[in-house]
């Protein structure tokens, strides 16, 4: 049904009150011509606002899965915003797929890493959330690098994913060959599941770090995160891939998982479009993920990571022009607005380079101090949950948890604080989590009737 358009309603009833004399249709003929024109736009507006909302397909990956679950809350945030913008979530294979999907479907969105191959069709709409190479092996099957493999069960994700082409592609460095590993293929929960059990002897894929599922089946099971020695190598010849330290005790602070500081290889997640997605779709996609950032956040953690490309990545693959119209929405033209102040800027660079730096430092010093302080303040709540003694005192603690939460998010949006520090702030989230449920669990133990 057409949508309501005053004005036009107006200009008509205008018009239909427009009875000039015979004897002065020549005088009322310009005022007809000018009314007809005004109707004609008008009418041209409001069919243009009565097309509906527009539907896109947004393919991510398995249901149960990261990609899954961070496109529904993005599919959501859509959904709501003005205008409303339906995204249809459709699962698939992985990022191989997806690319796949993508250059053929002009209205389809998909989700990737960047290392994916990509055809000239996909380009570039947010950068999601960083993700990092996991080897995870059995404490009692004799792998302790990527040449140990050979001989063992090793467990994969579905063909198509990026994760299983990063794994062909990892035992292509380090030449081992293929043929000499038992790749067992399948869903993360079940290749961990195999993993406990003692089914497979390791397991790949490429995951957030601090993943709720990994960790909990190391918890579980004697199972190490492994590094890569040669990931700075591998990074040299591949520019989508970066080398990441991973902290000792990530994973588990008990028994340390890794035992030690180690080296990976990372990736990001990124959003993708088809070059042939009209611009002002593409732009009000990017403008809702910035401006419903901390309203994602509250369904998925990894929404807070959400932020432009990268220069690599704009020059590898490209930003779609709708992306990219958001992206320089505040950016003027440079002779602009700098035609007066040019001249004297050149002549102040070398008196003023310094001064900047130093004013550079400064600023980059004090958003990691605000994210360290951050940091402090869970370590703190930490040891005030490991001596709460009632249910009343955990939960307080665990409200002020949830405060600290919020002010990161907010100052994270206001740039006080640096997206890299929140993967430090990730850690110290996960282990206070992990100490008030397990403190919850103890006290609970302690004021329950023991068993005769």
């Amino acid at each position: 049904m057409p949508r309501e358009n005053p004005a036009l309603e107006r200009l008509t009833r205008i018009a239909e009150g427009l009875r000039p004399a015979s004897d002065g249709v020549w005088r009322w003929l310009p005022v007809g011509i000018g009314v007809g024109v005004v109707l004609l736009i008008a009418l041209i507006y409001a069919l243009a606002a009565g097309r509906g909302v527009e539907r896109v397909t947004l393919t991510t990956g398995t249901e149960g899965g990261s990609y899954f679950a961070l496109g529904q809350v993005i599919a959501e945030a859509l959904g709501q915003a003005d205008p409303p913008l339906e995204a249809r979530v459709v699962q698939s294979g992985g990022a191989a797929e997806n690319a796949r999907r993508v250059a053929l479907n002009p209205d389809t969105l998909g989700l990737v890493q960047s290392n994916t191959a990509l055809s000239g069709e996909v380009k570039l709409i947010a950068r999601l959330y960083p993700e990092v190479f996991h080897l995870l092996a059995r404490g009692d099957a004799g792998i302790g690098d990527v040449p140990d493999l050979a001989g063992k069960r090793v467990a994969v994700m579905p063909a198509g994913s990026g994760s299983n082409i990063a794994f062909f592609d990892l035992l292509q460095h380090y030449q081992v060959p293929a043929a000499e590993v038992t790749i067992v293929p399948g869903a993360l929960q079940d290749g961990l599941a195999a993993l406990q059990a003692g089914e497979v002897d390791a397991l790949f894929v490429i995951m957030a770090l601090g993943n709720e599922t990994i960790a909990e089946s190391i918890r579980a099971a004697d199972i190490q995160l492994l590094g890569l020695d040669q990931a700075q190598a591998m990074a040299l010849f591949n520019p989508a891939l970066t080398r990441v330290e991973v902290p000792k005790g990530v994973y588990s602070g008990d028994k340390p998982v890794p035992p030690e500081t180690i080296d990976v290889l990372g990736v990001d997640a990124l959003l993708v479009a088809n070059r042939a997605l009209p611009d002002d779709t593409a732009a009000a996609i990017v403008t809702t993920l910035f401006e419903r950032r901390q309203q994602m956040v509250e369904g998925n953690r990894q929404a807070a990571f959400i932020s432009q490309p990268t220069p690599q990545q704009r020059l590898t693959i490209g930003v779609h022009p709708g992306a990219e119209s958001y992206f320089q929405r505040d950016k003027p033209p440079l002779l602009v607005e700098y035609a007066e102040p040019i001249g004297v800027a050149i002549s102040l660079l070398v008196l003023v380079a310094s001064g900047l730096w130093q004013a550079r430092n400064w600023l980059s010093n004090a958003r990691k101090n605000r994210a360290d302080r951050y940091n402090l303040q869970i370590a703190a709540l930490v040891d005030e949950a490991e001596q709460a003694a009632t249910p009343e005192e955990l939960e307080e603690v665990r409200r002020r948890l949830f405060a600290i939460f919020h002010d990161v998010i907010a100052d994270l949006d206001n740039d006080r604080i640096e997206g890299t520090s929140l993967q430090s702030f990730s850690f110290a989230w996960d282990v206070a989590e992990s100490t008030l449920t397990q403190r919850q669990l103890m006290i609970k133990g302690q004021s329950s009737p023991s068993a005769s």
